[in-house]
This record gives C-alpha cells, structure tokens and sequence, in this order.
C-alpha cells in the first residue's frame, strides 16, 4: 500500500476527560447521530465480527466520491481509539472503483478539569497505481489544508466533538 494523505483535526469538548469514552461512542453511534456530523454523511452501523473485534460501516461523499468503510477495531480505549478499515470502496464513477485502507484515529488529551481536544487524524493509501496517479493530480490544485478529504475532517470533527460532549454530559458512559 502506498499512501495517498492524511488529515488531521482537533476540536475543543467542554466536559471533563474521565466523563469520555470515545471507544464506546464510536460503537454505539447511531445512523442519525453520524449523518448529523457532516453534510456528506449518509449512514452508519455497528456490529462485531466473528474475531470478537467490533466493526463500524460508515457510508459517506466526500468532495465527489462515495465511500463505504468497514472499521475495524485495532486500539479501543476510553481516550483514543484506533480503527482500520482494510477495504473502503470508493466509486470513481458509476461504473469504477477502488479499494483504499484507511485509518482513523480519535484521541483527547486533557486541557483542564473541565475541557479536553479531541484530535482526530485519518490516513488512506492503496496499491491502485491509476488512482495514485489521479489523486496526486487532483491534489495539485488544492492550497495546503483544502483538499475536499481535508475539508470534510474539518467539517465532522468538531460535530464528532458536540456529539461527544452532548452524550458525556448527558452521563452516558459513567
């Protein structure tokens, strides 16, 4: 696998560190919580896998391509969890695709007794020459940081972080 990008963003919770799990809001996020968290978010599920590992199948647009991503648990913590998703399809068109492996990670680093950042960083790569090619192209265009892959993180982390907050606050996992 050769790698394609990564994007990297934080926002700021306003809740206290030990009142977070990320690893349990990542498994029990619903299909209408994850749509609310970027304009390009079409659906989520949850499930395990027969190894016991817990399983995350997102769906989404991001700039003009849709994904689907199997998240697979890899590190699975209350502050960071790491998940991998070994084989995204991504449609070029309606007749191409290609499969990427992305990882996604999620973790906080505490402020203060009350805030913490969240910080979230996803990397994607294939072994798919042509898509390579096309994608360091495309990139070519784009001013550091306005990649639609980039924009669409800066868009769903700090609505990943509102619905962390809200549920912690809430007391949902203590």
């Amino acid at each position: 696998m050769r790698s394609i990008g990564e994007a990297r963003a934080k926002a700021i919770l306003k809740a206290p560190f030990n009142s977070i799990n990320l690893s349990e809001w990542l498994f029990t996020l619903s299909a209408e919580d994850y749509d609310a968290c970027a304009e390009g978010h079409q659906s989520a599920s949850q499930g395990i896998l027969p190894s016991g590992k817990r399983v995350s199948t997102n769906s989404e647009i991001v700039g003009s391509y849709f994904m689907i991503q199997h998240y697979v648990e890899e590190i699975s913590k209350a502050d960071r969890v790491l998940v991998v998703s070994p084989n995204t399809v991504l449609w070029l068109d309606d007749k191409r695709y290609v499969i990427l492996e992305i990882t996604w990670e999620l973790f906080l680093e505490k402020l203060d007794s009350e805030s913490c950042i969240l910080h979230c960083r996803v990397h994607s790569a294939t072994d798919n020459e042509a898509f390579l090619s096309l994608s360091k192209a495309n990139n070519a265009q784009y001013e550091e940081g306005e990649s639609p892959f980039q924009l669409h993180i800066n868009e769903e982390t700090p609505l990943f972080a509102q619905d962390i907050q809200r549920k912690a606050l809430a007391g949902l996992w203590n």
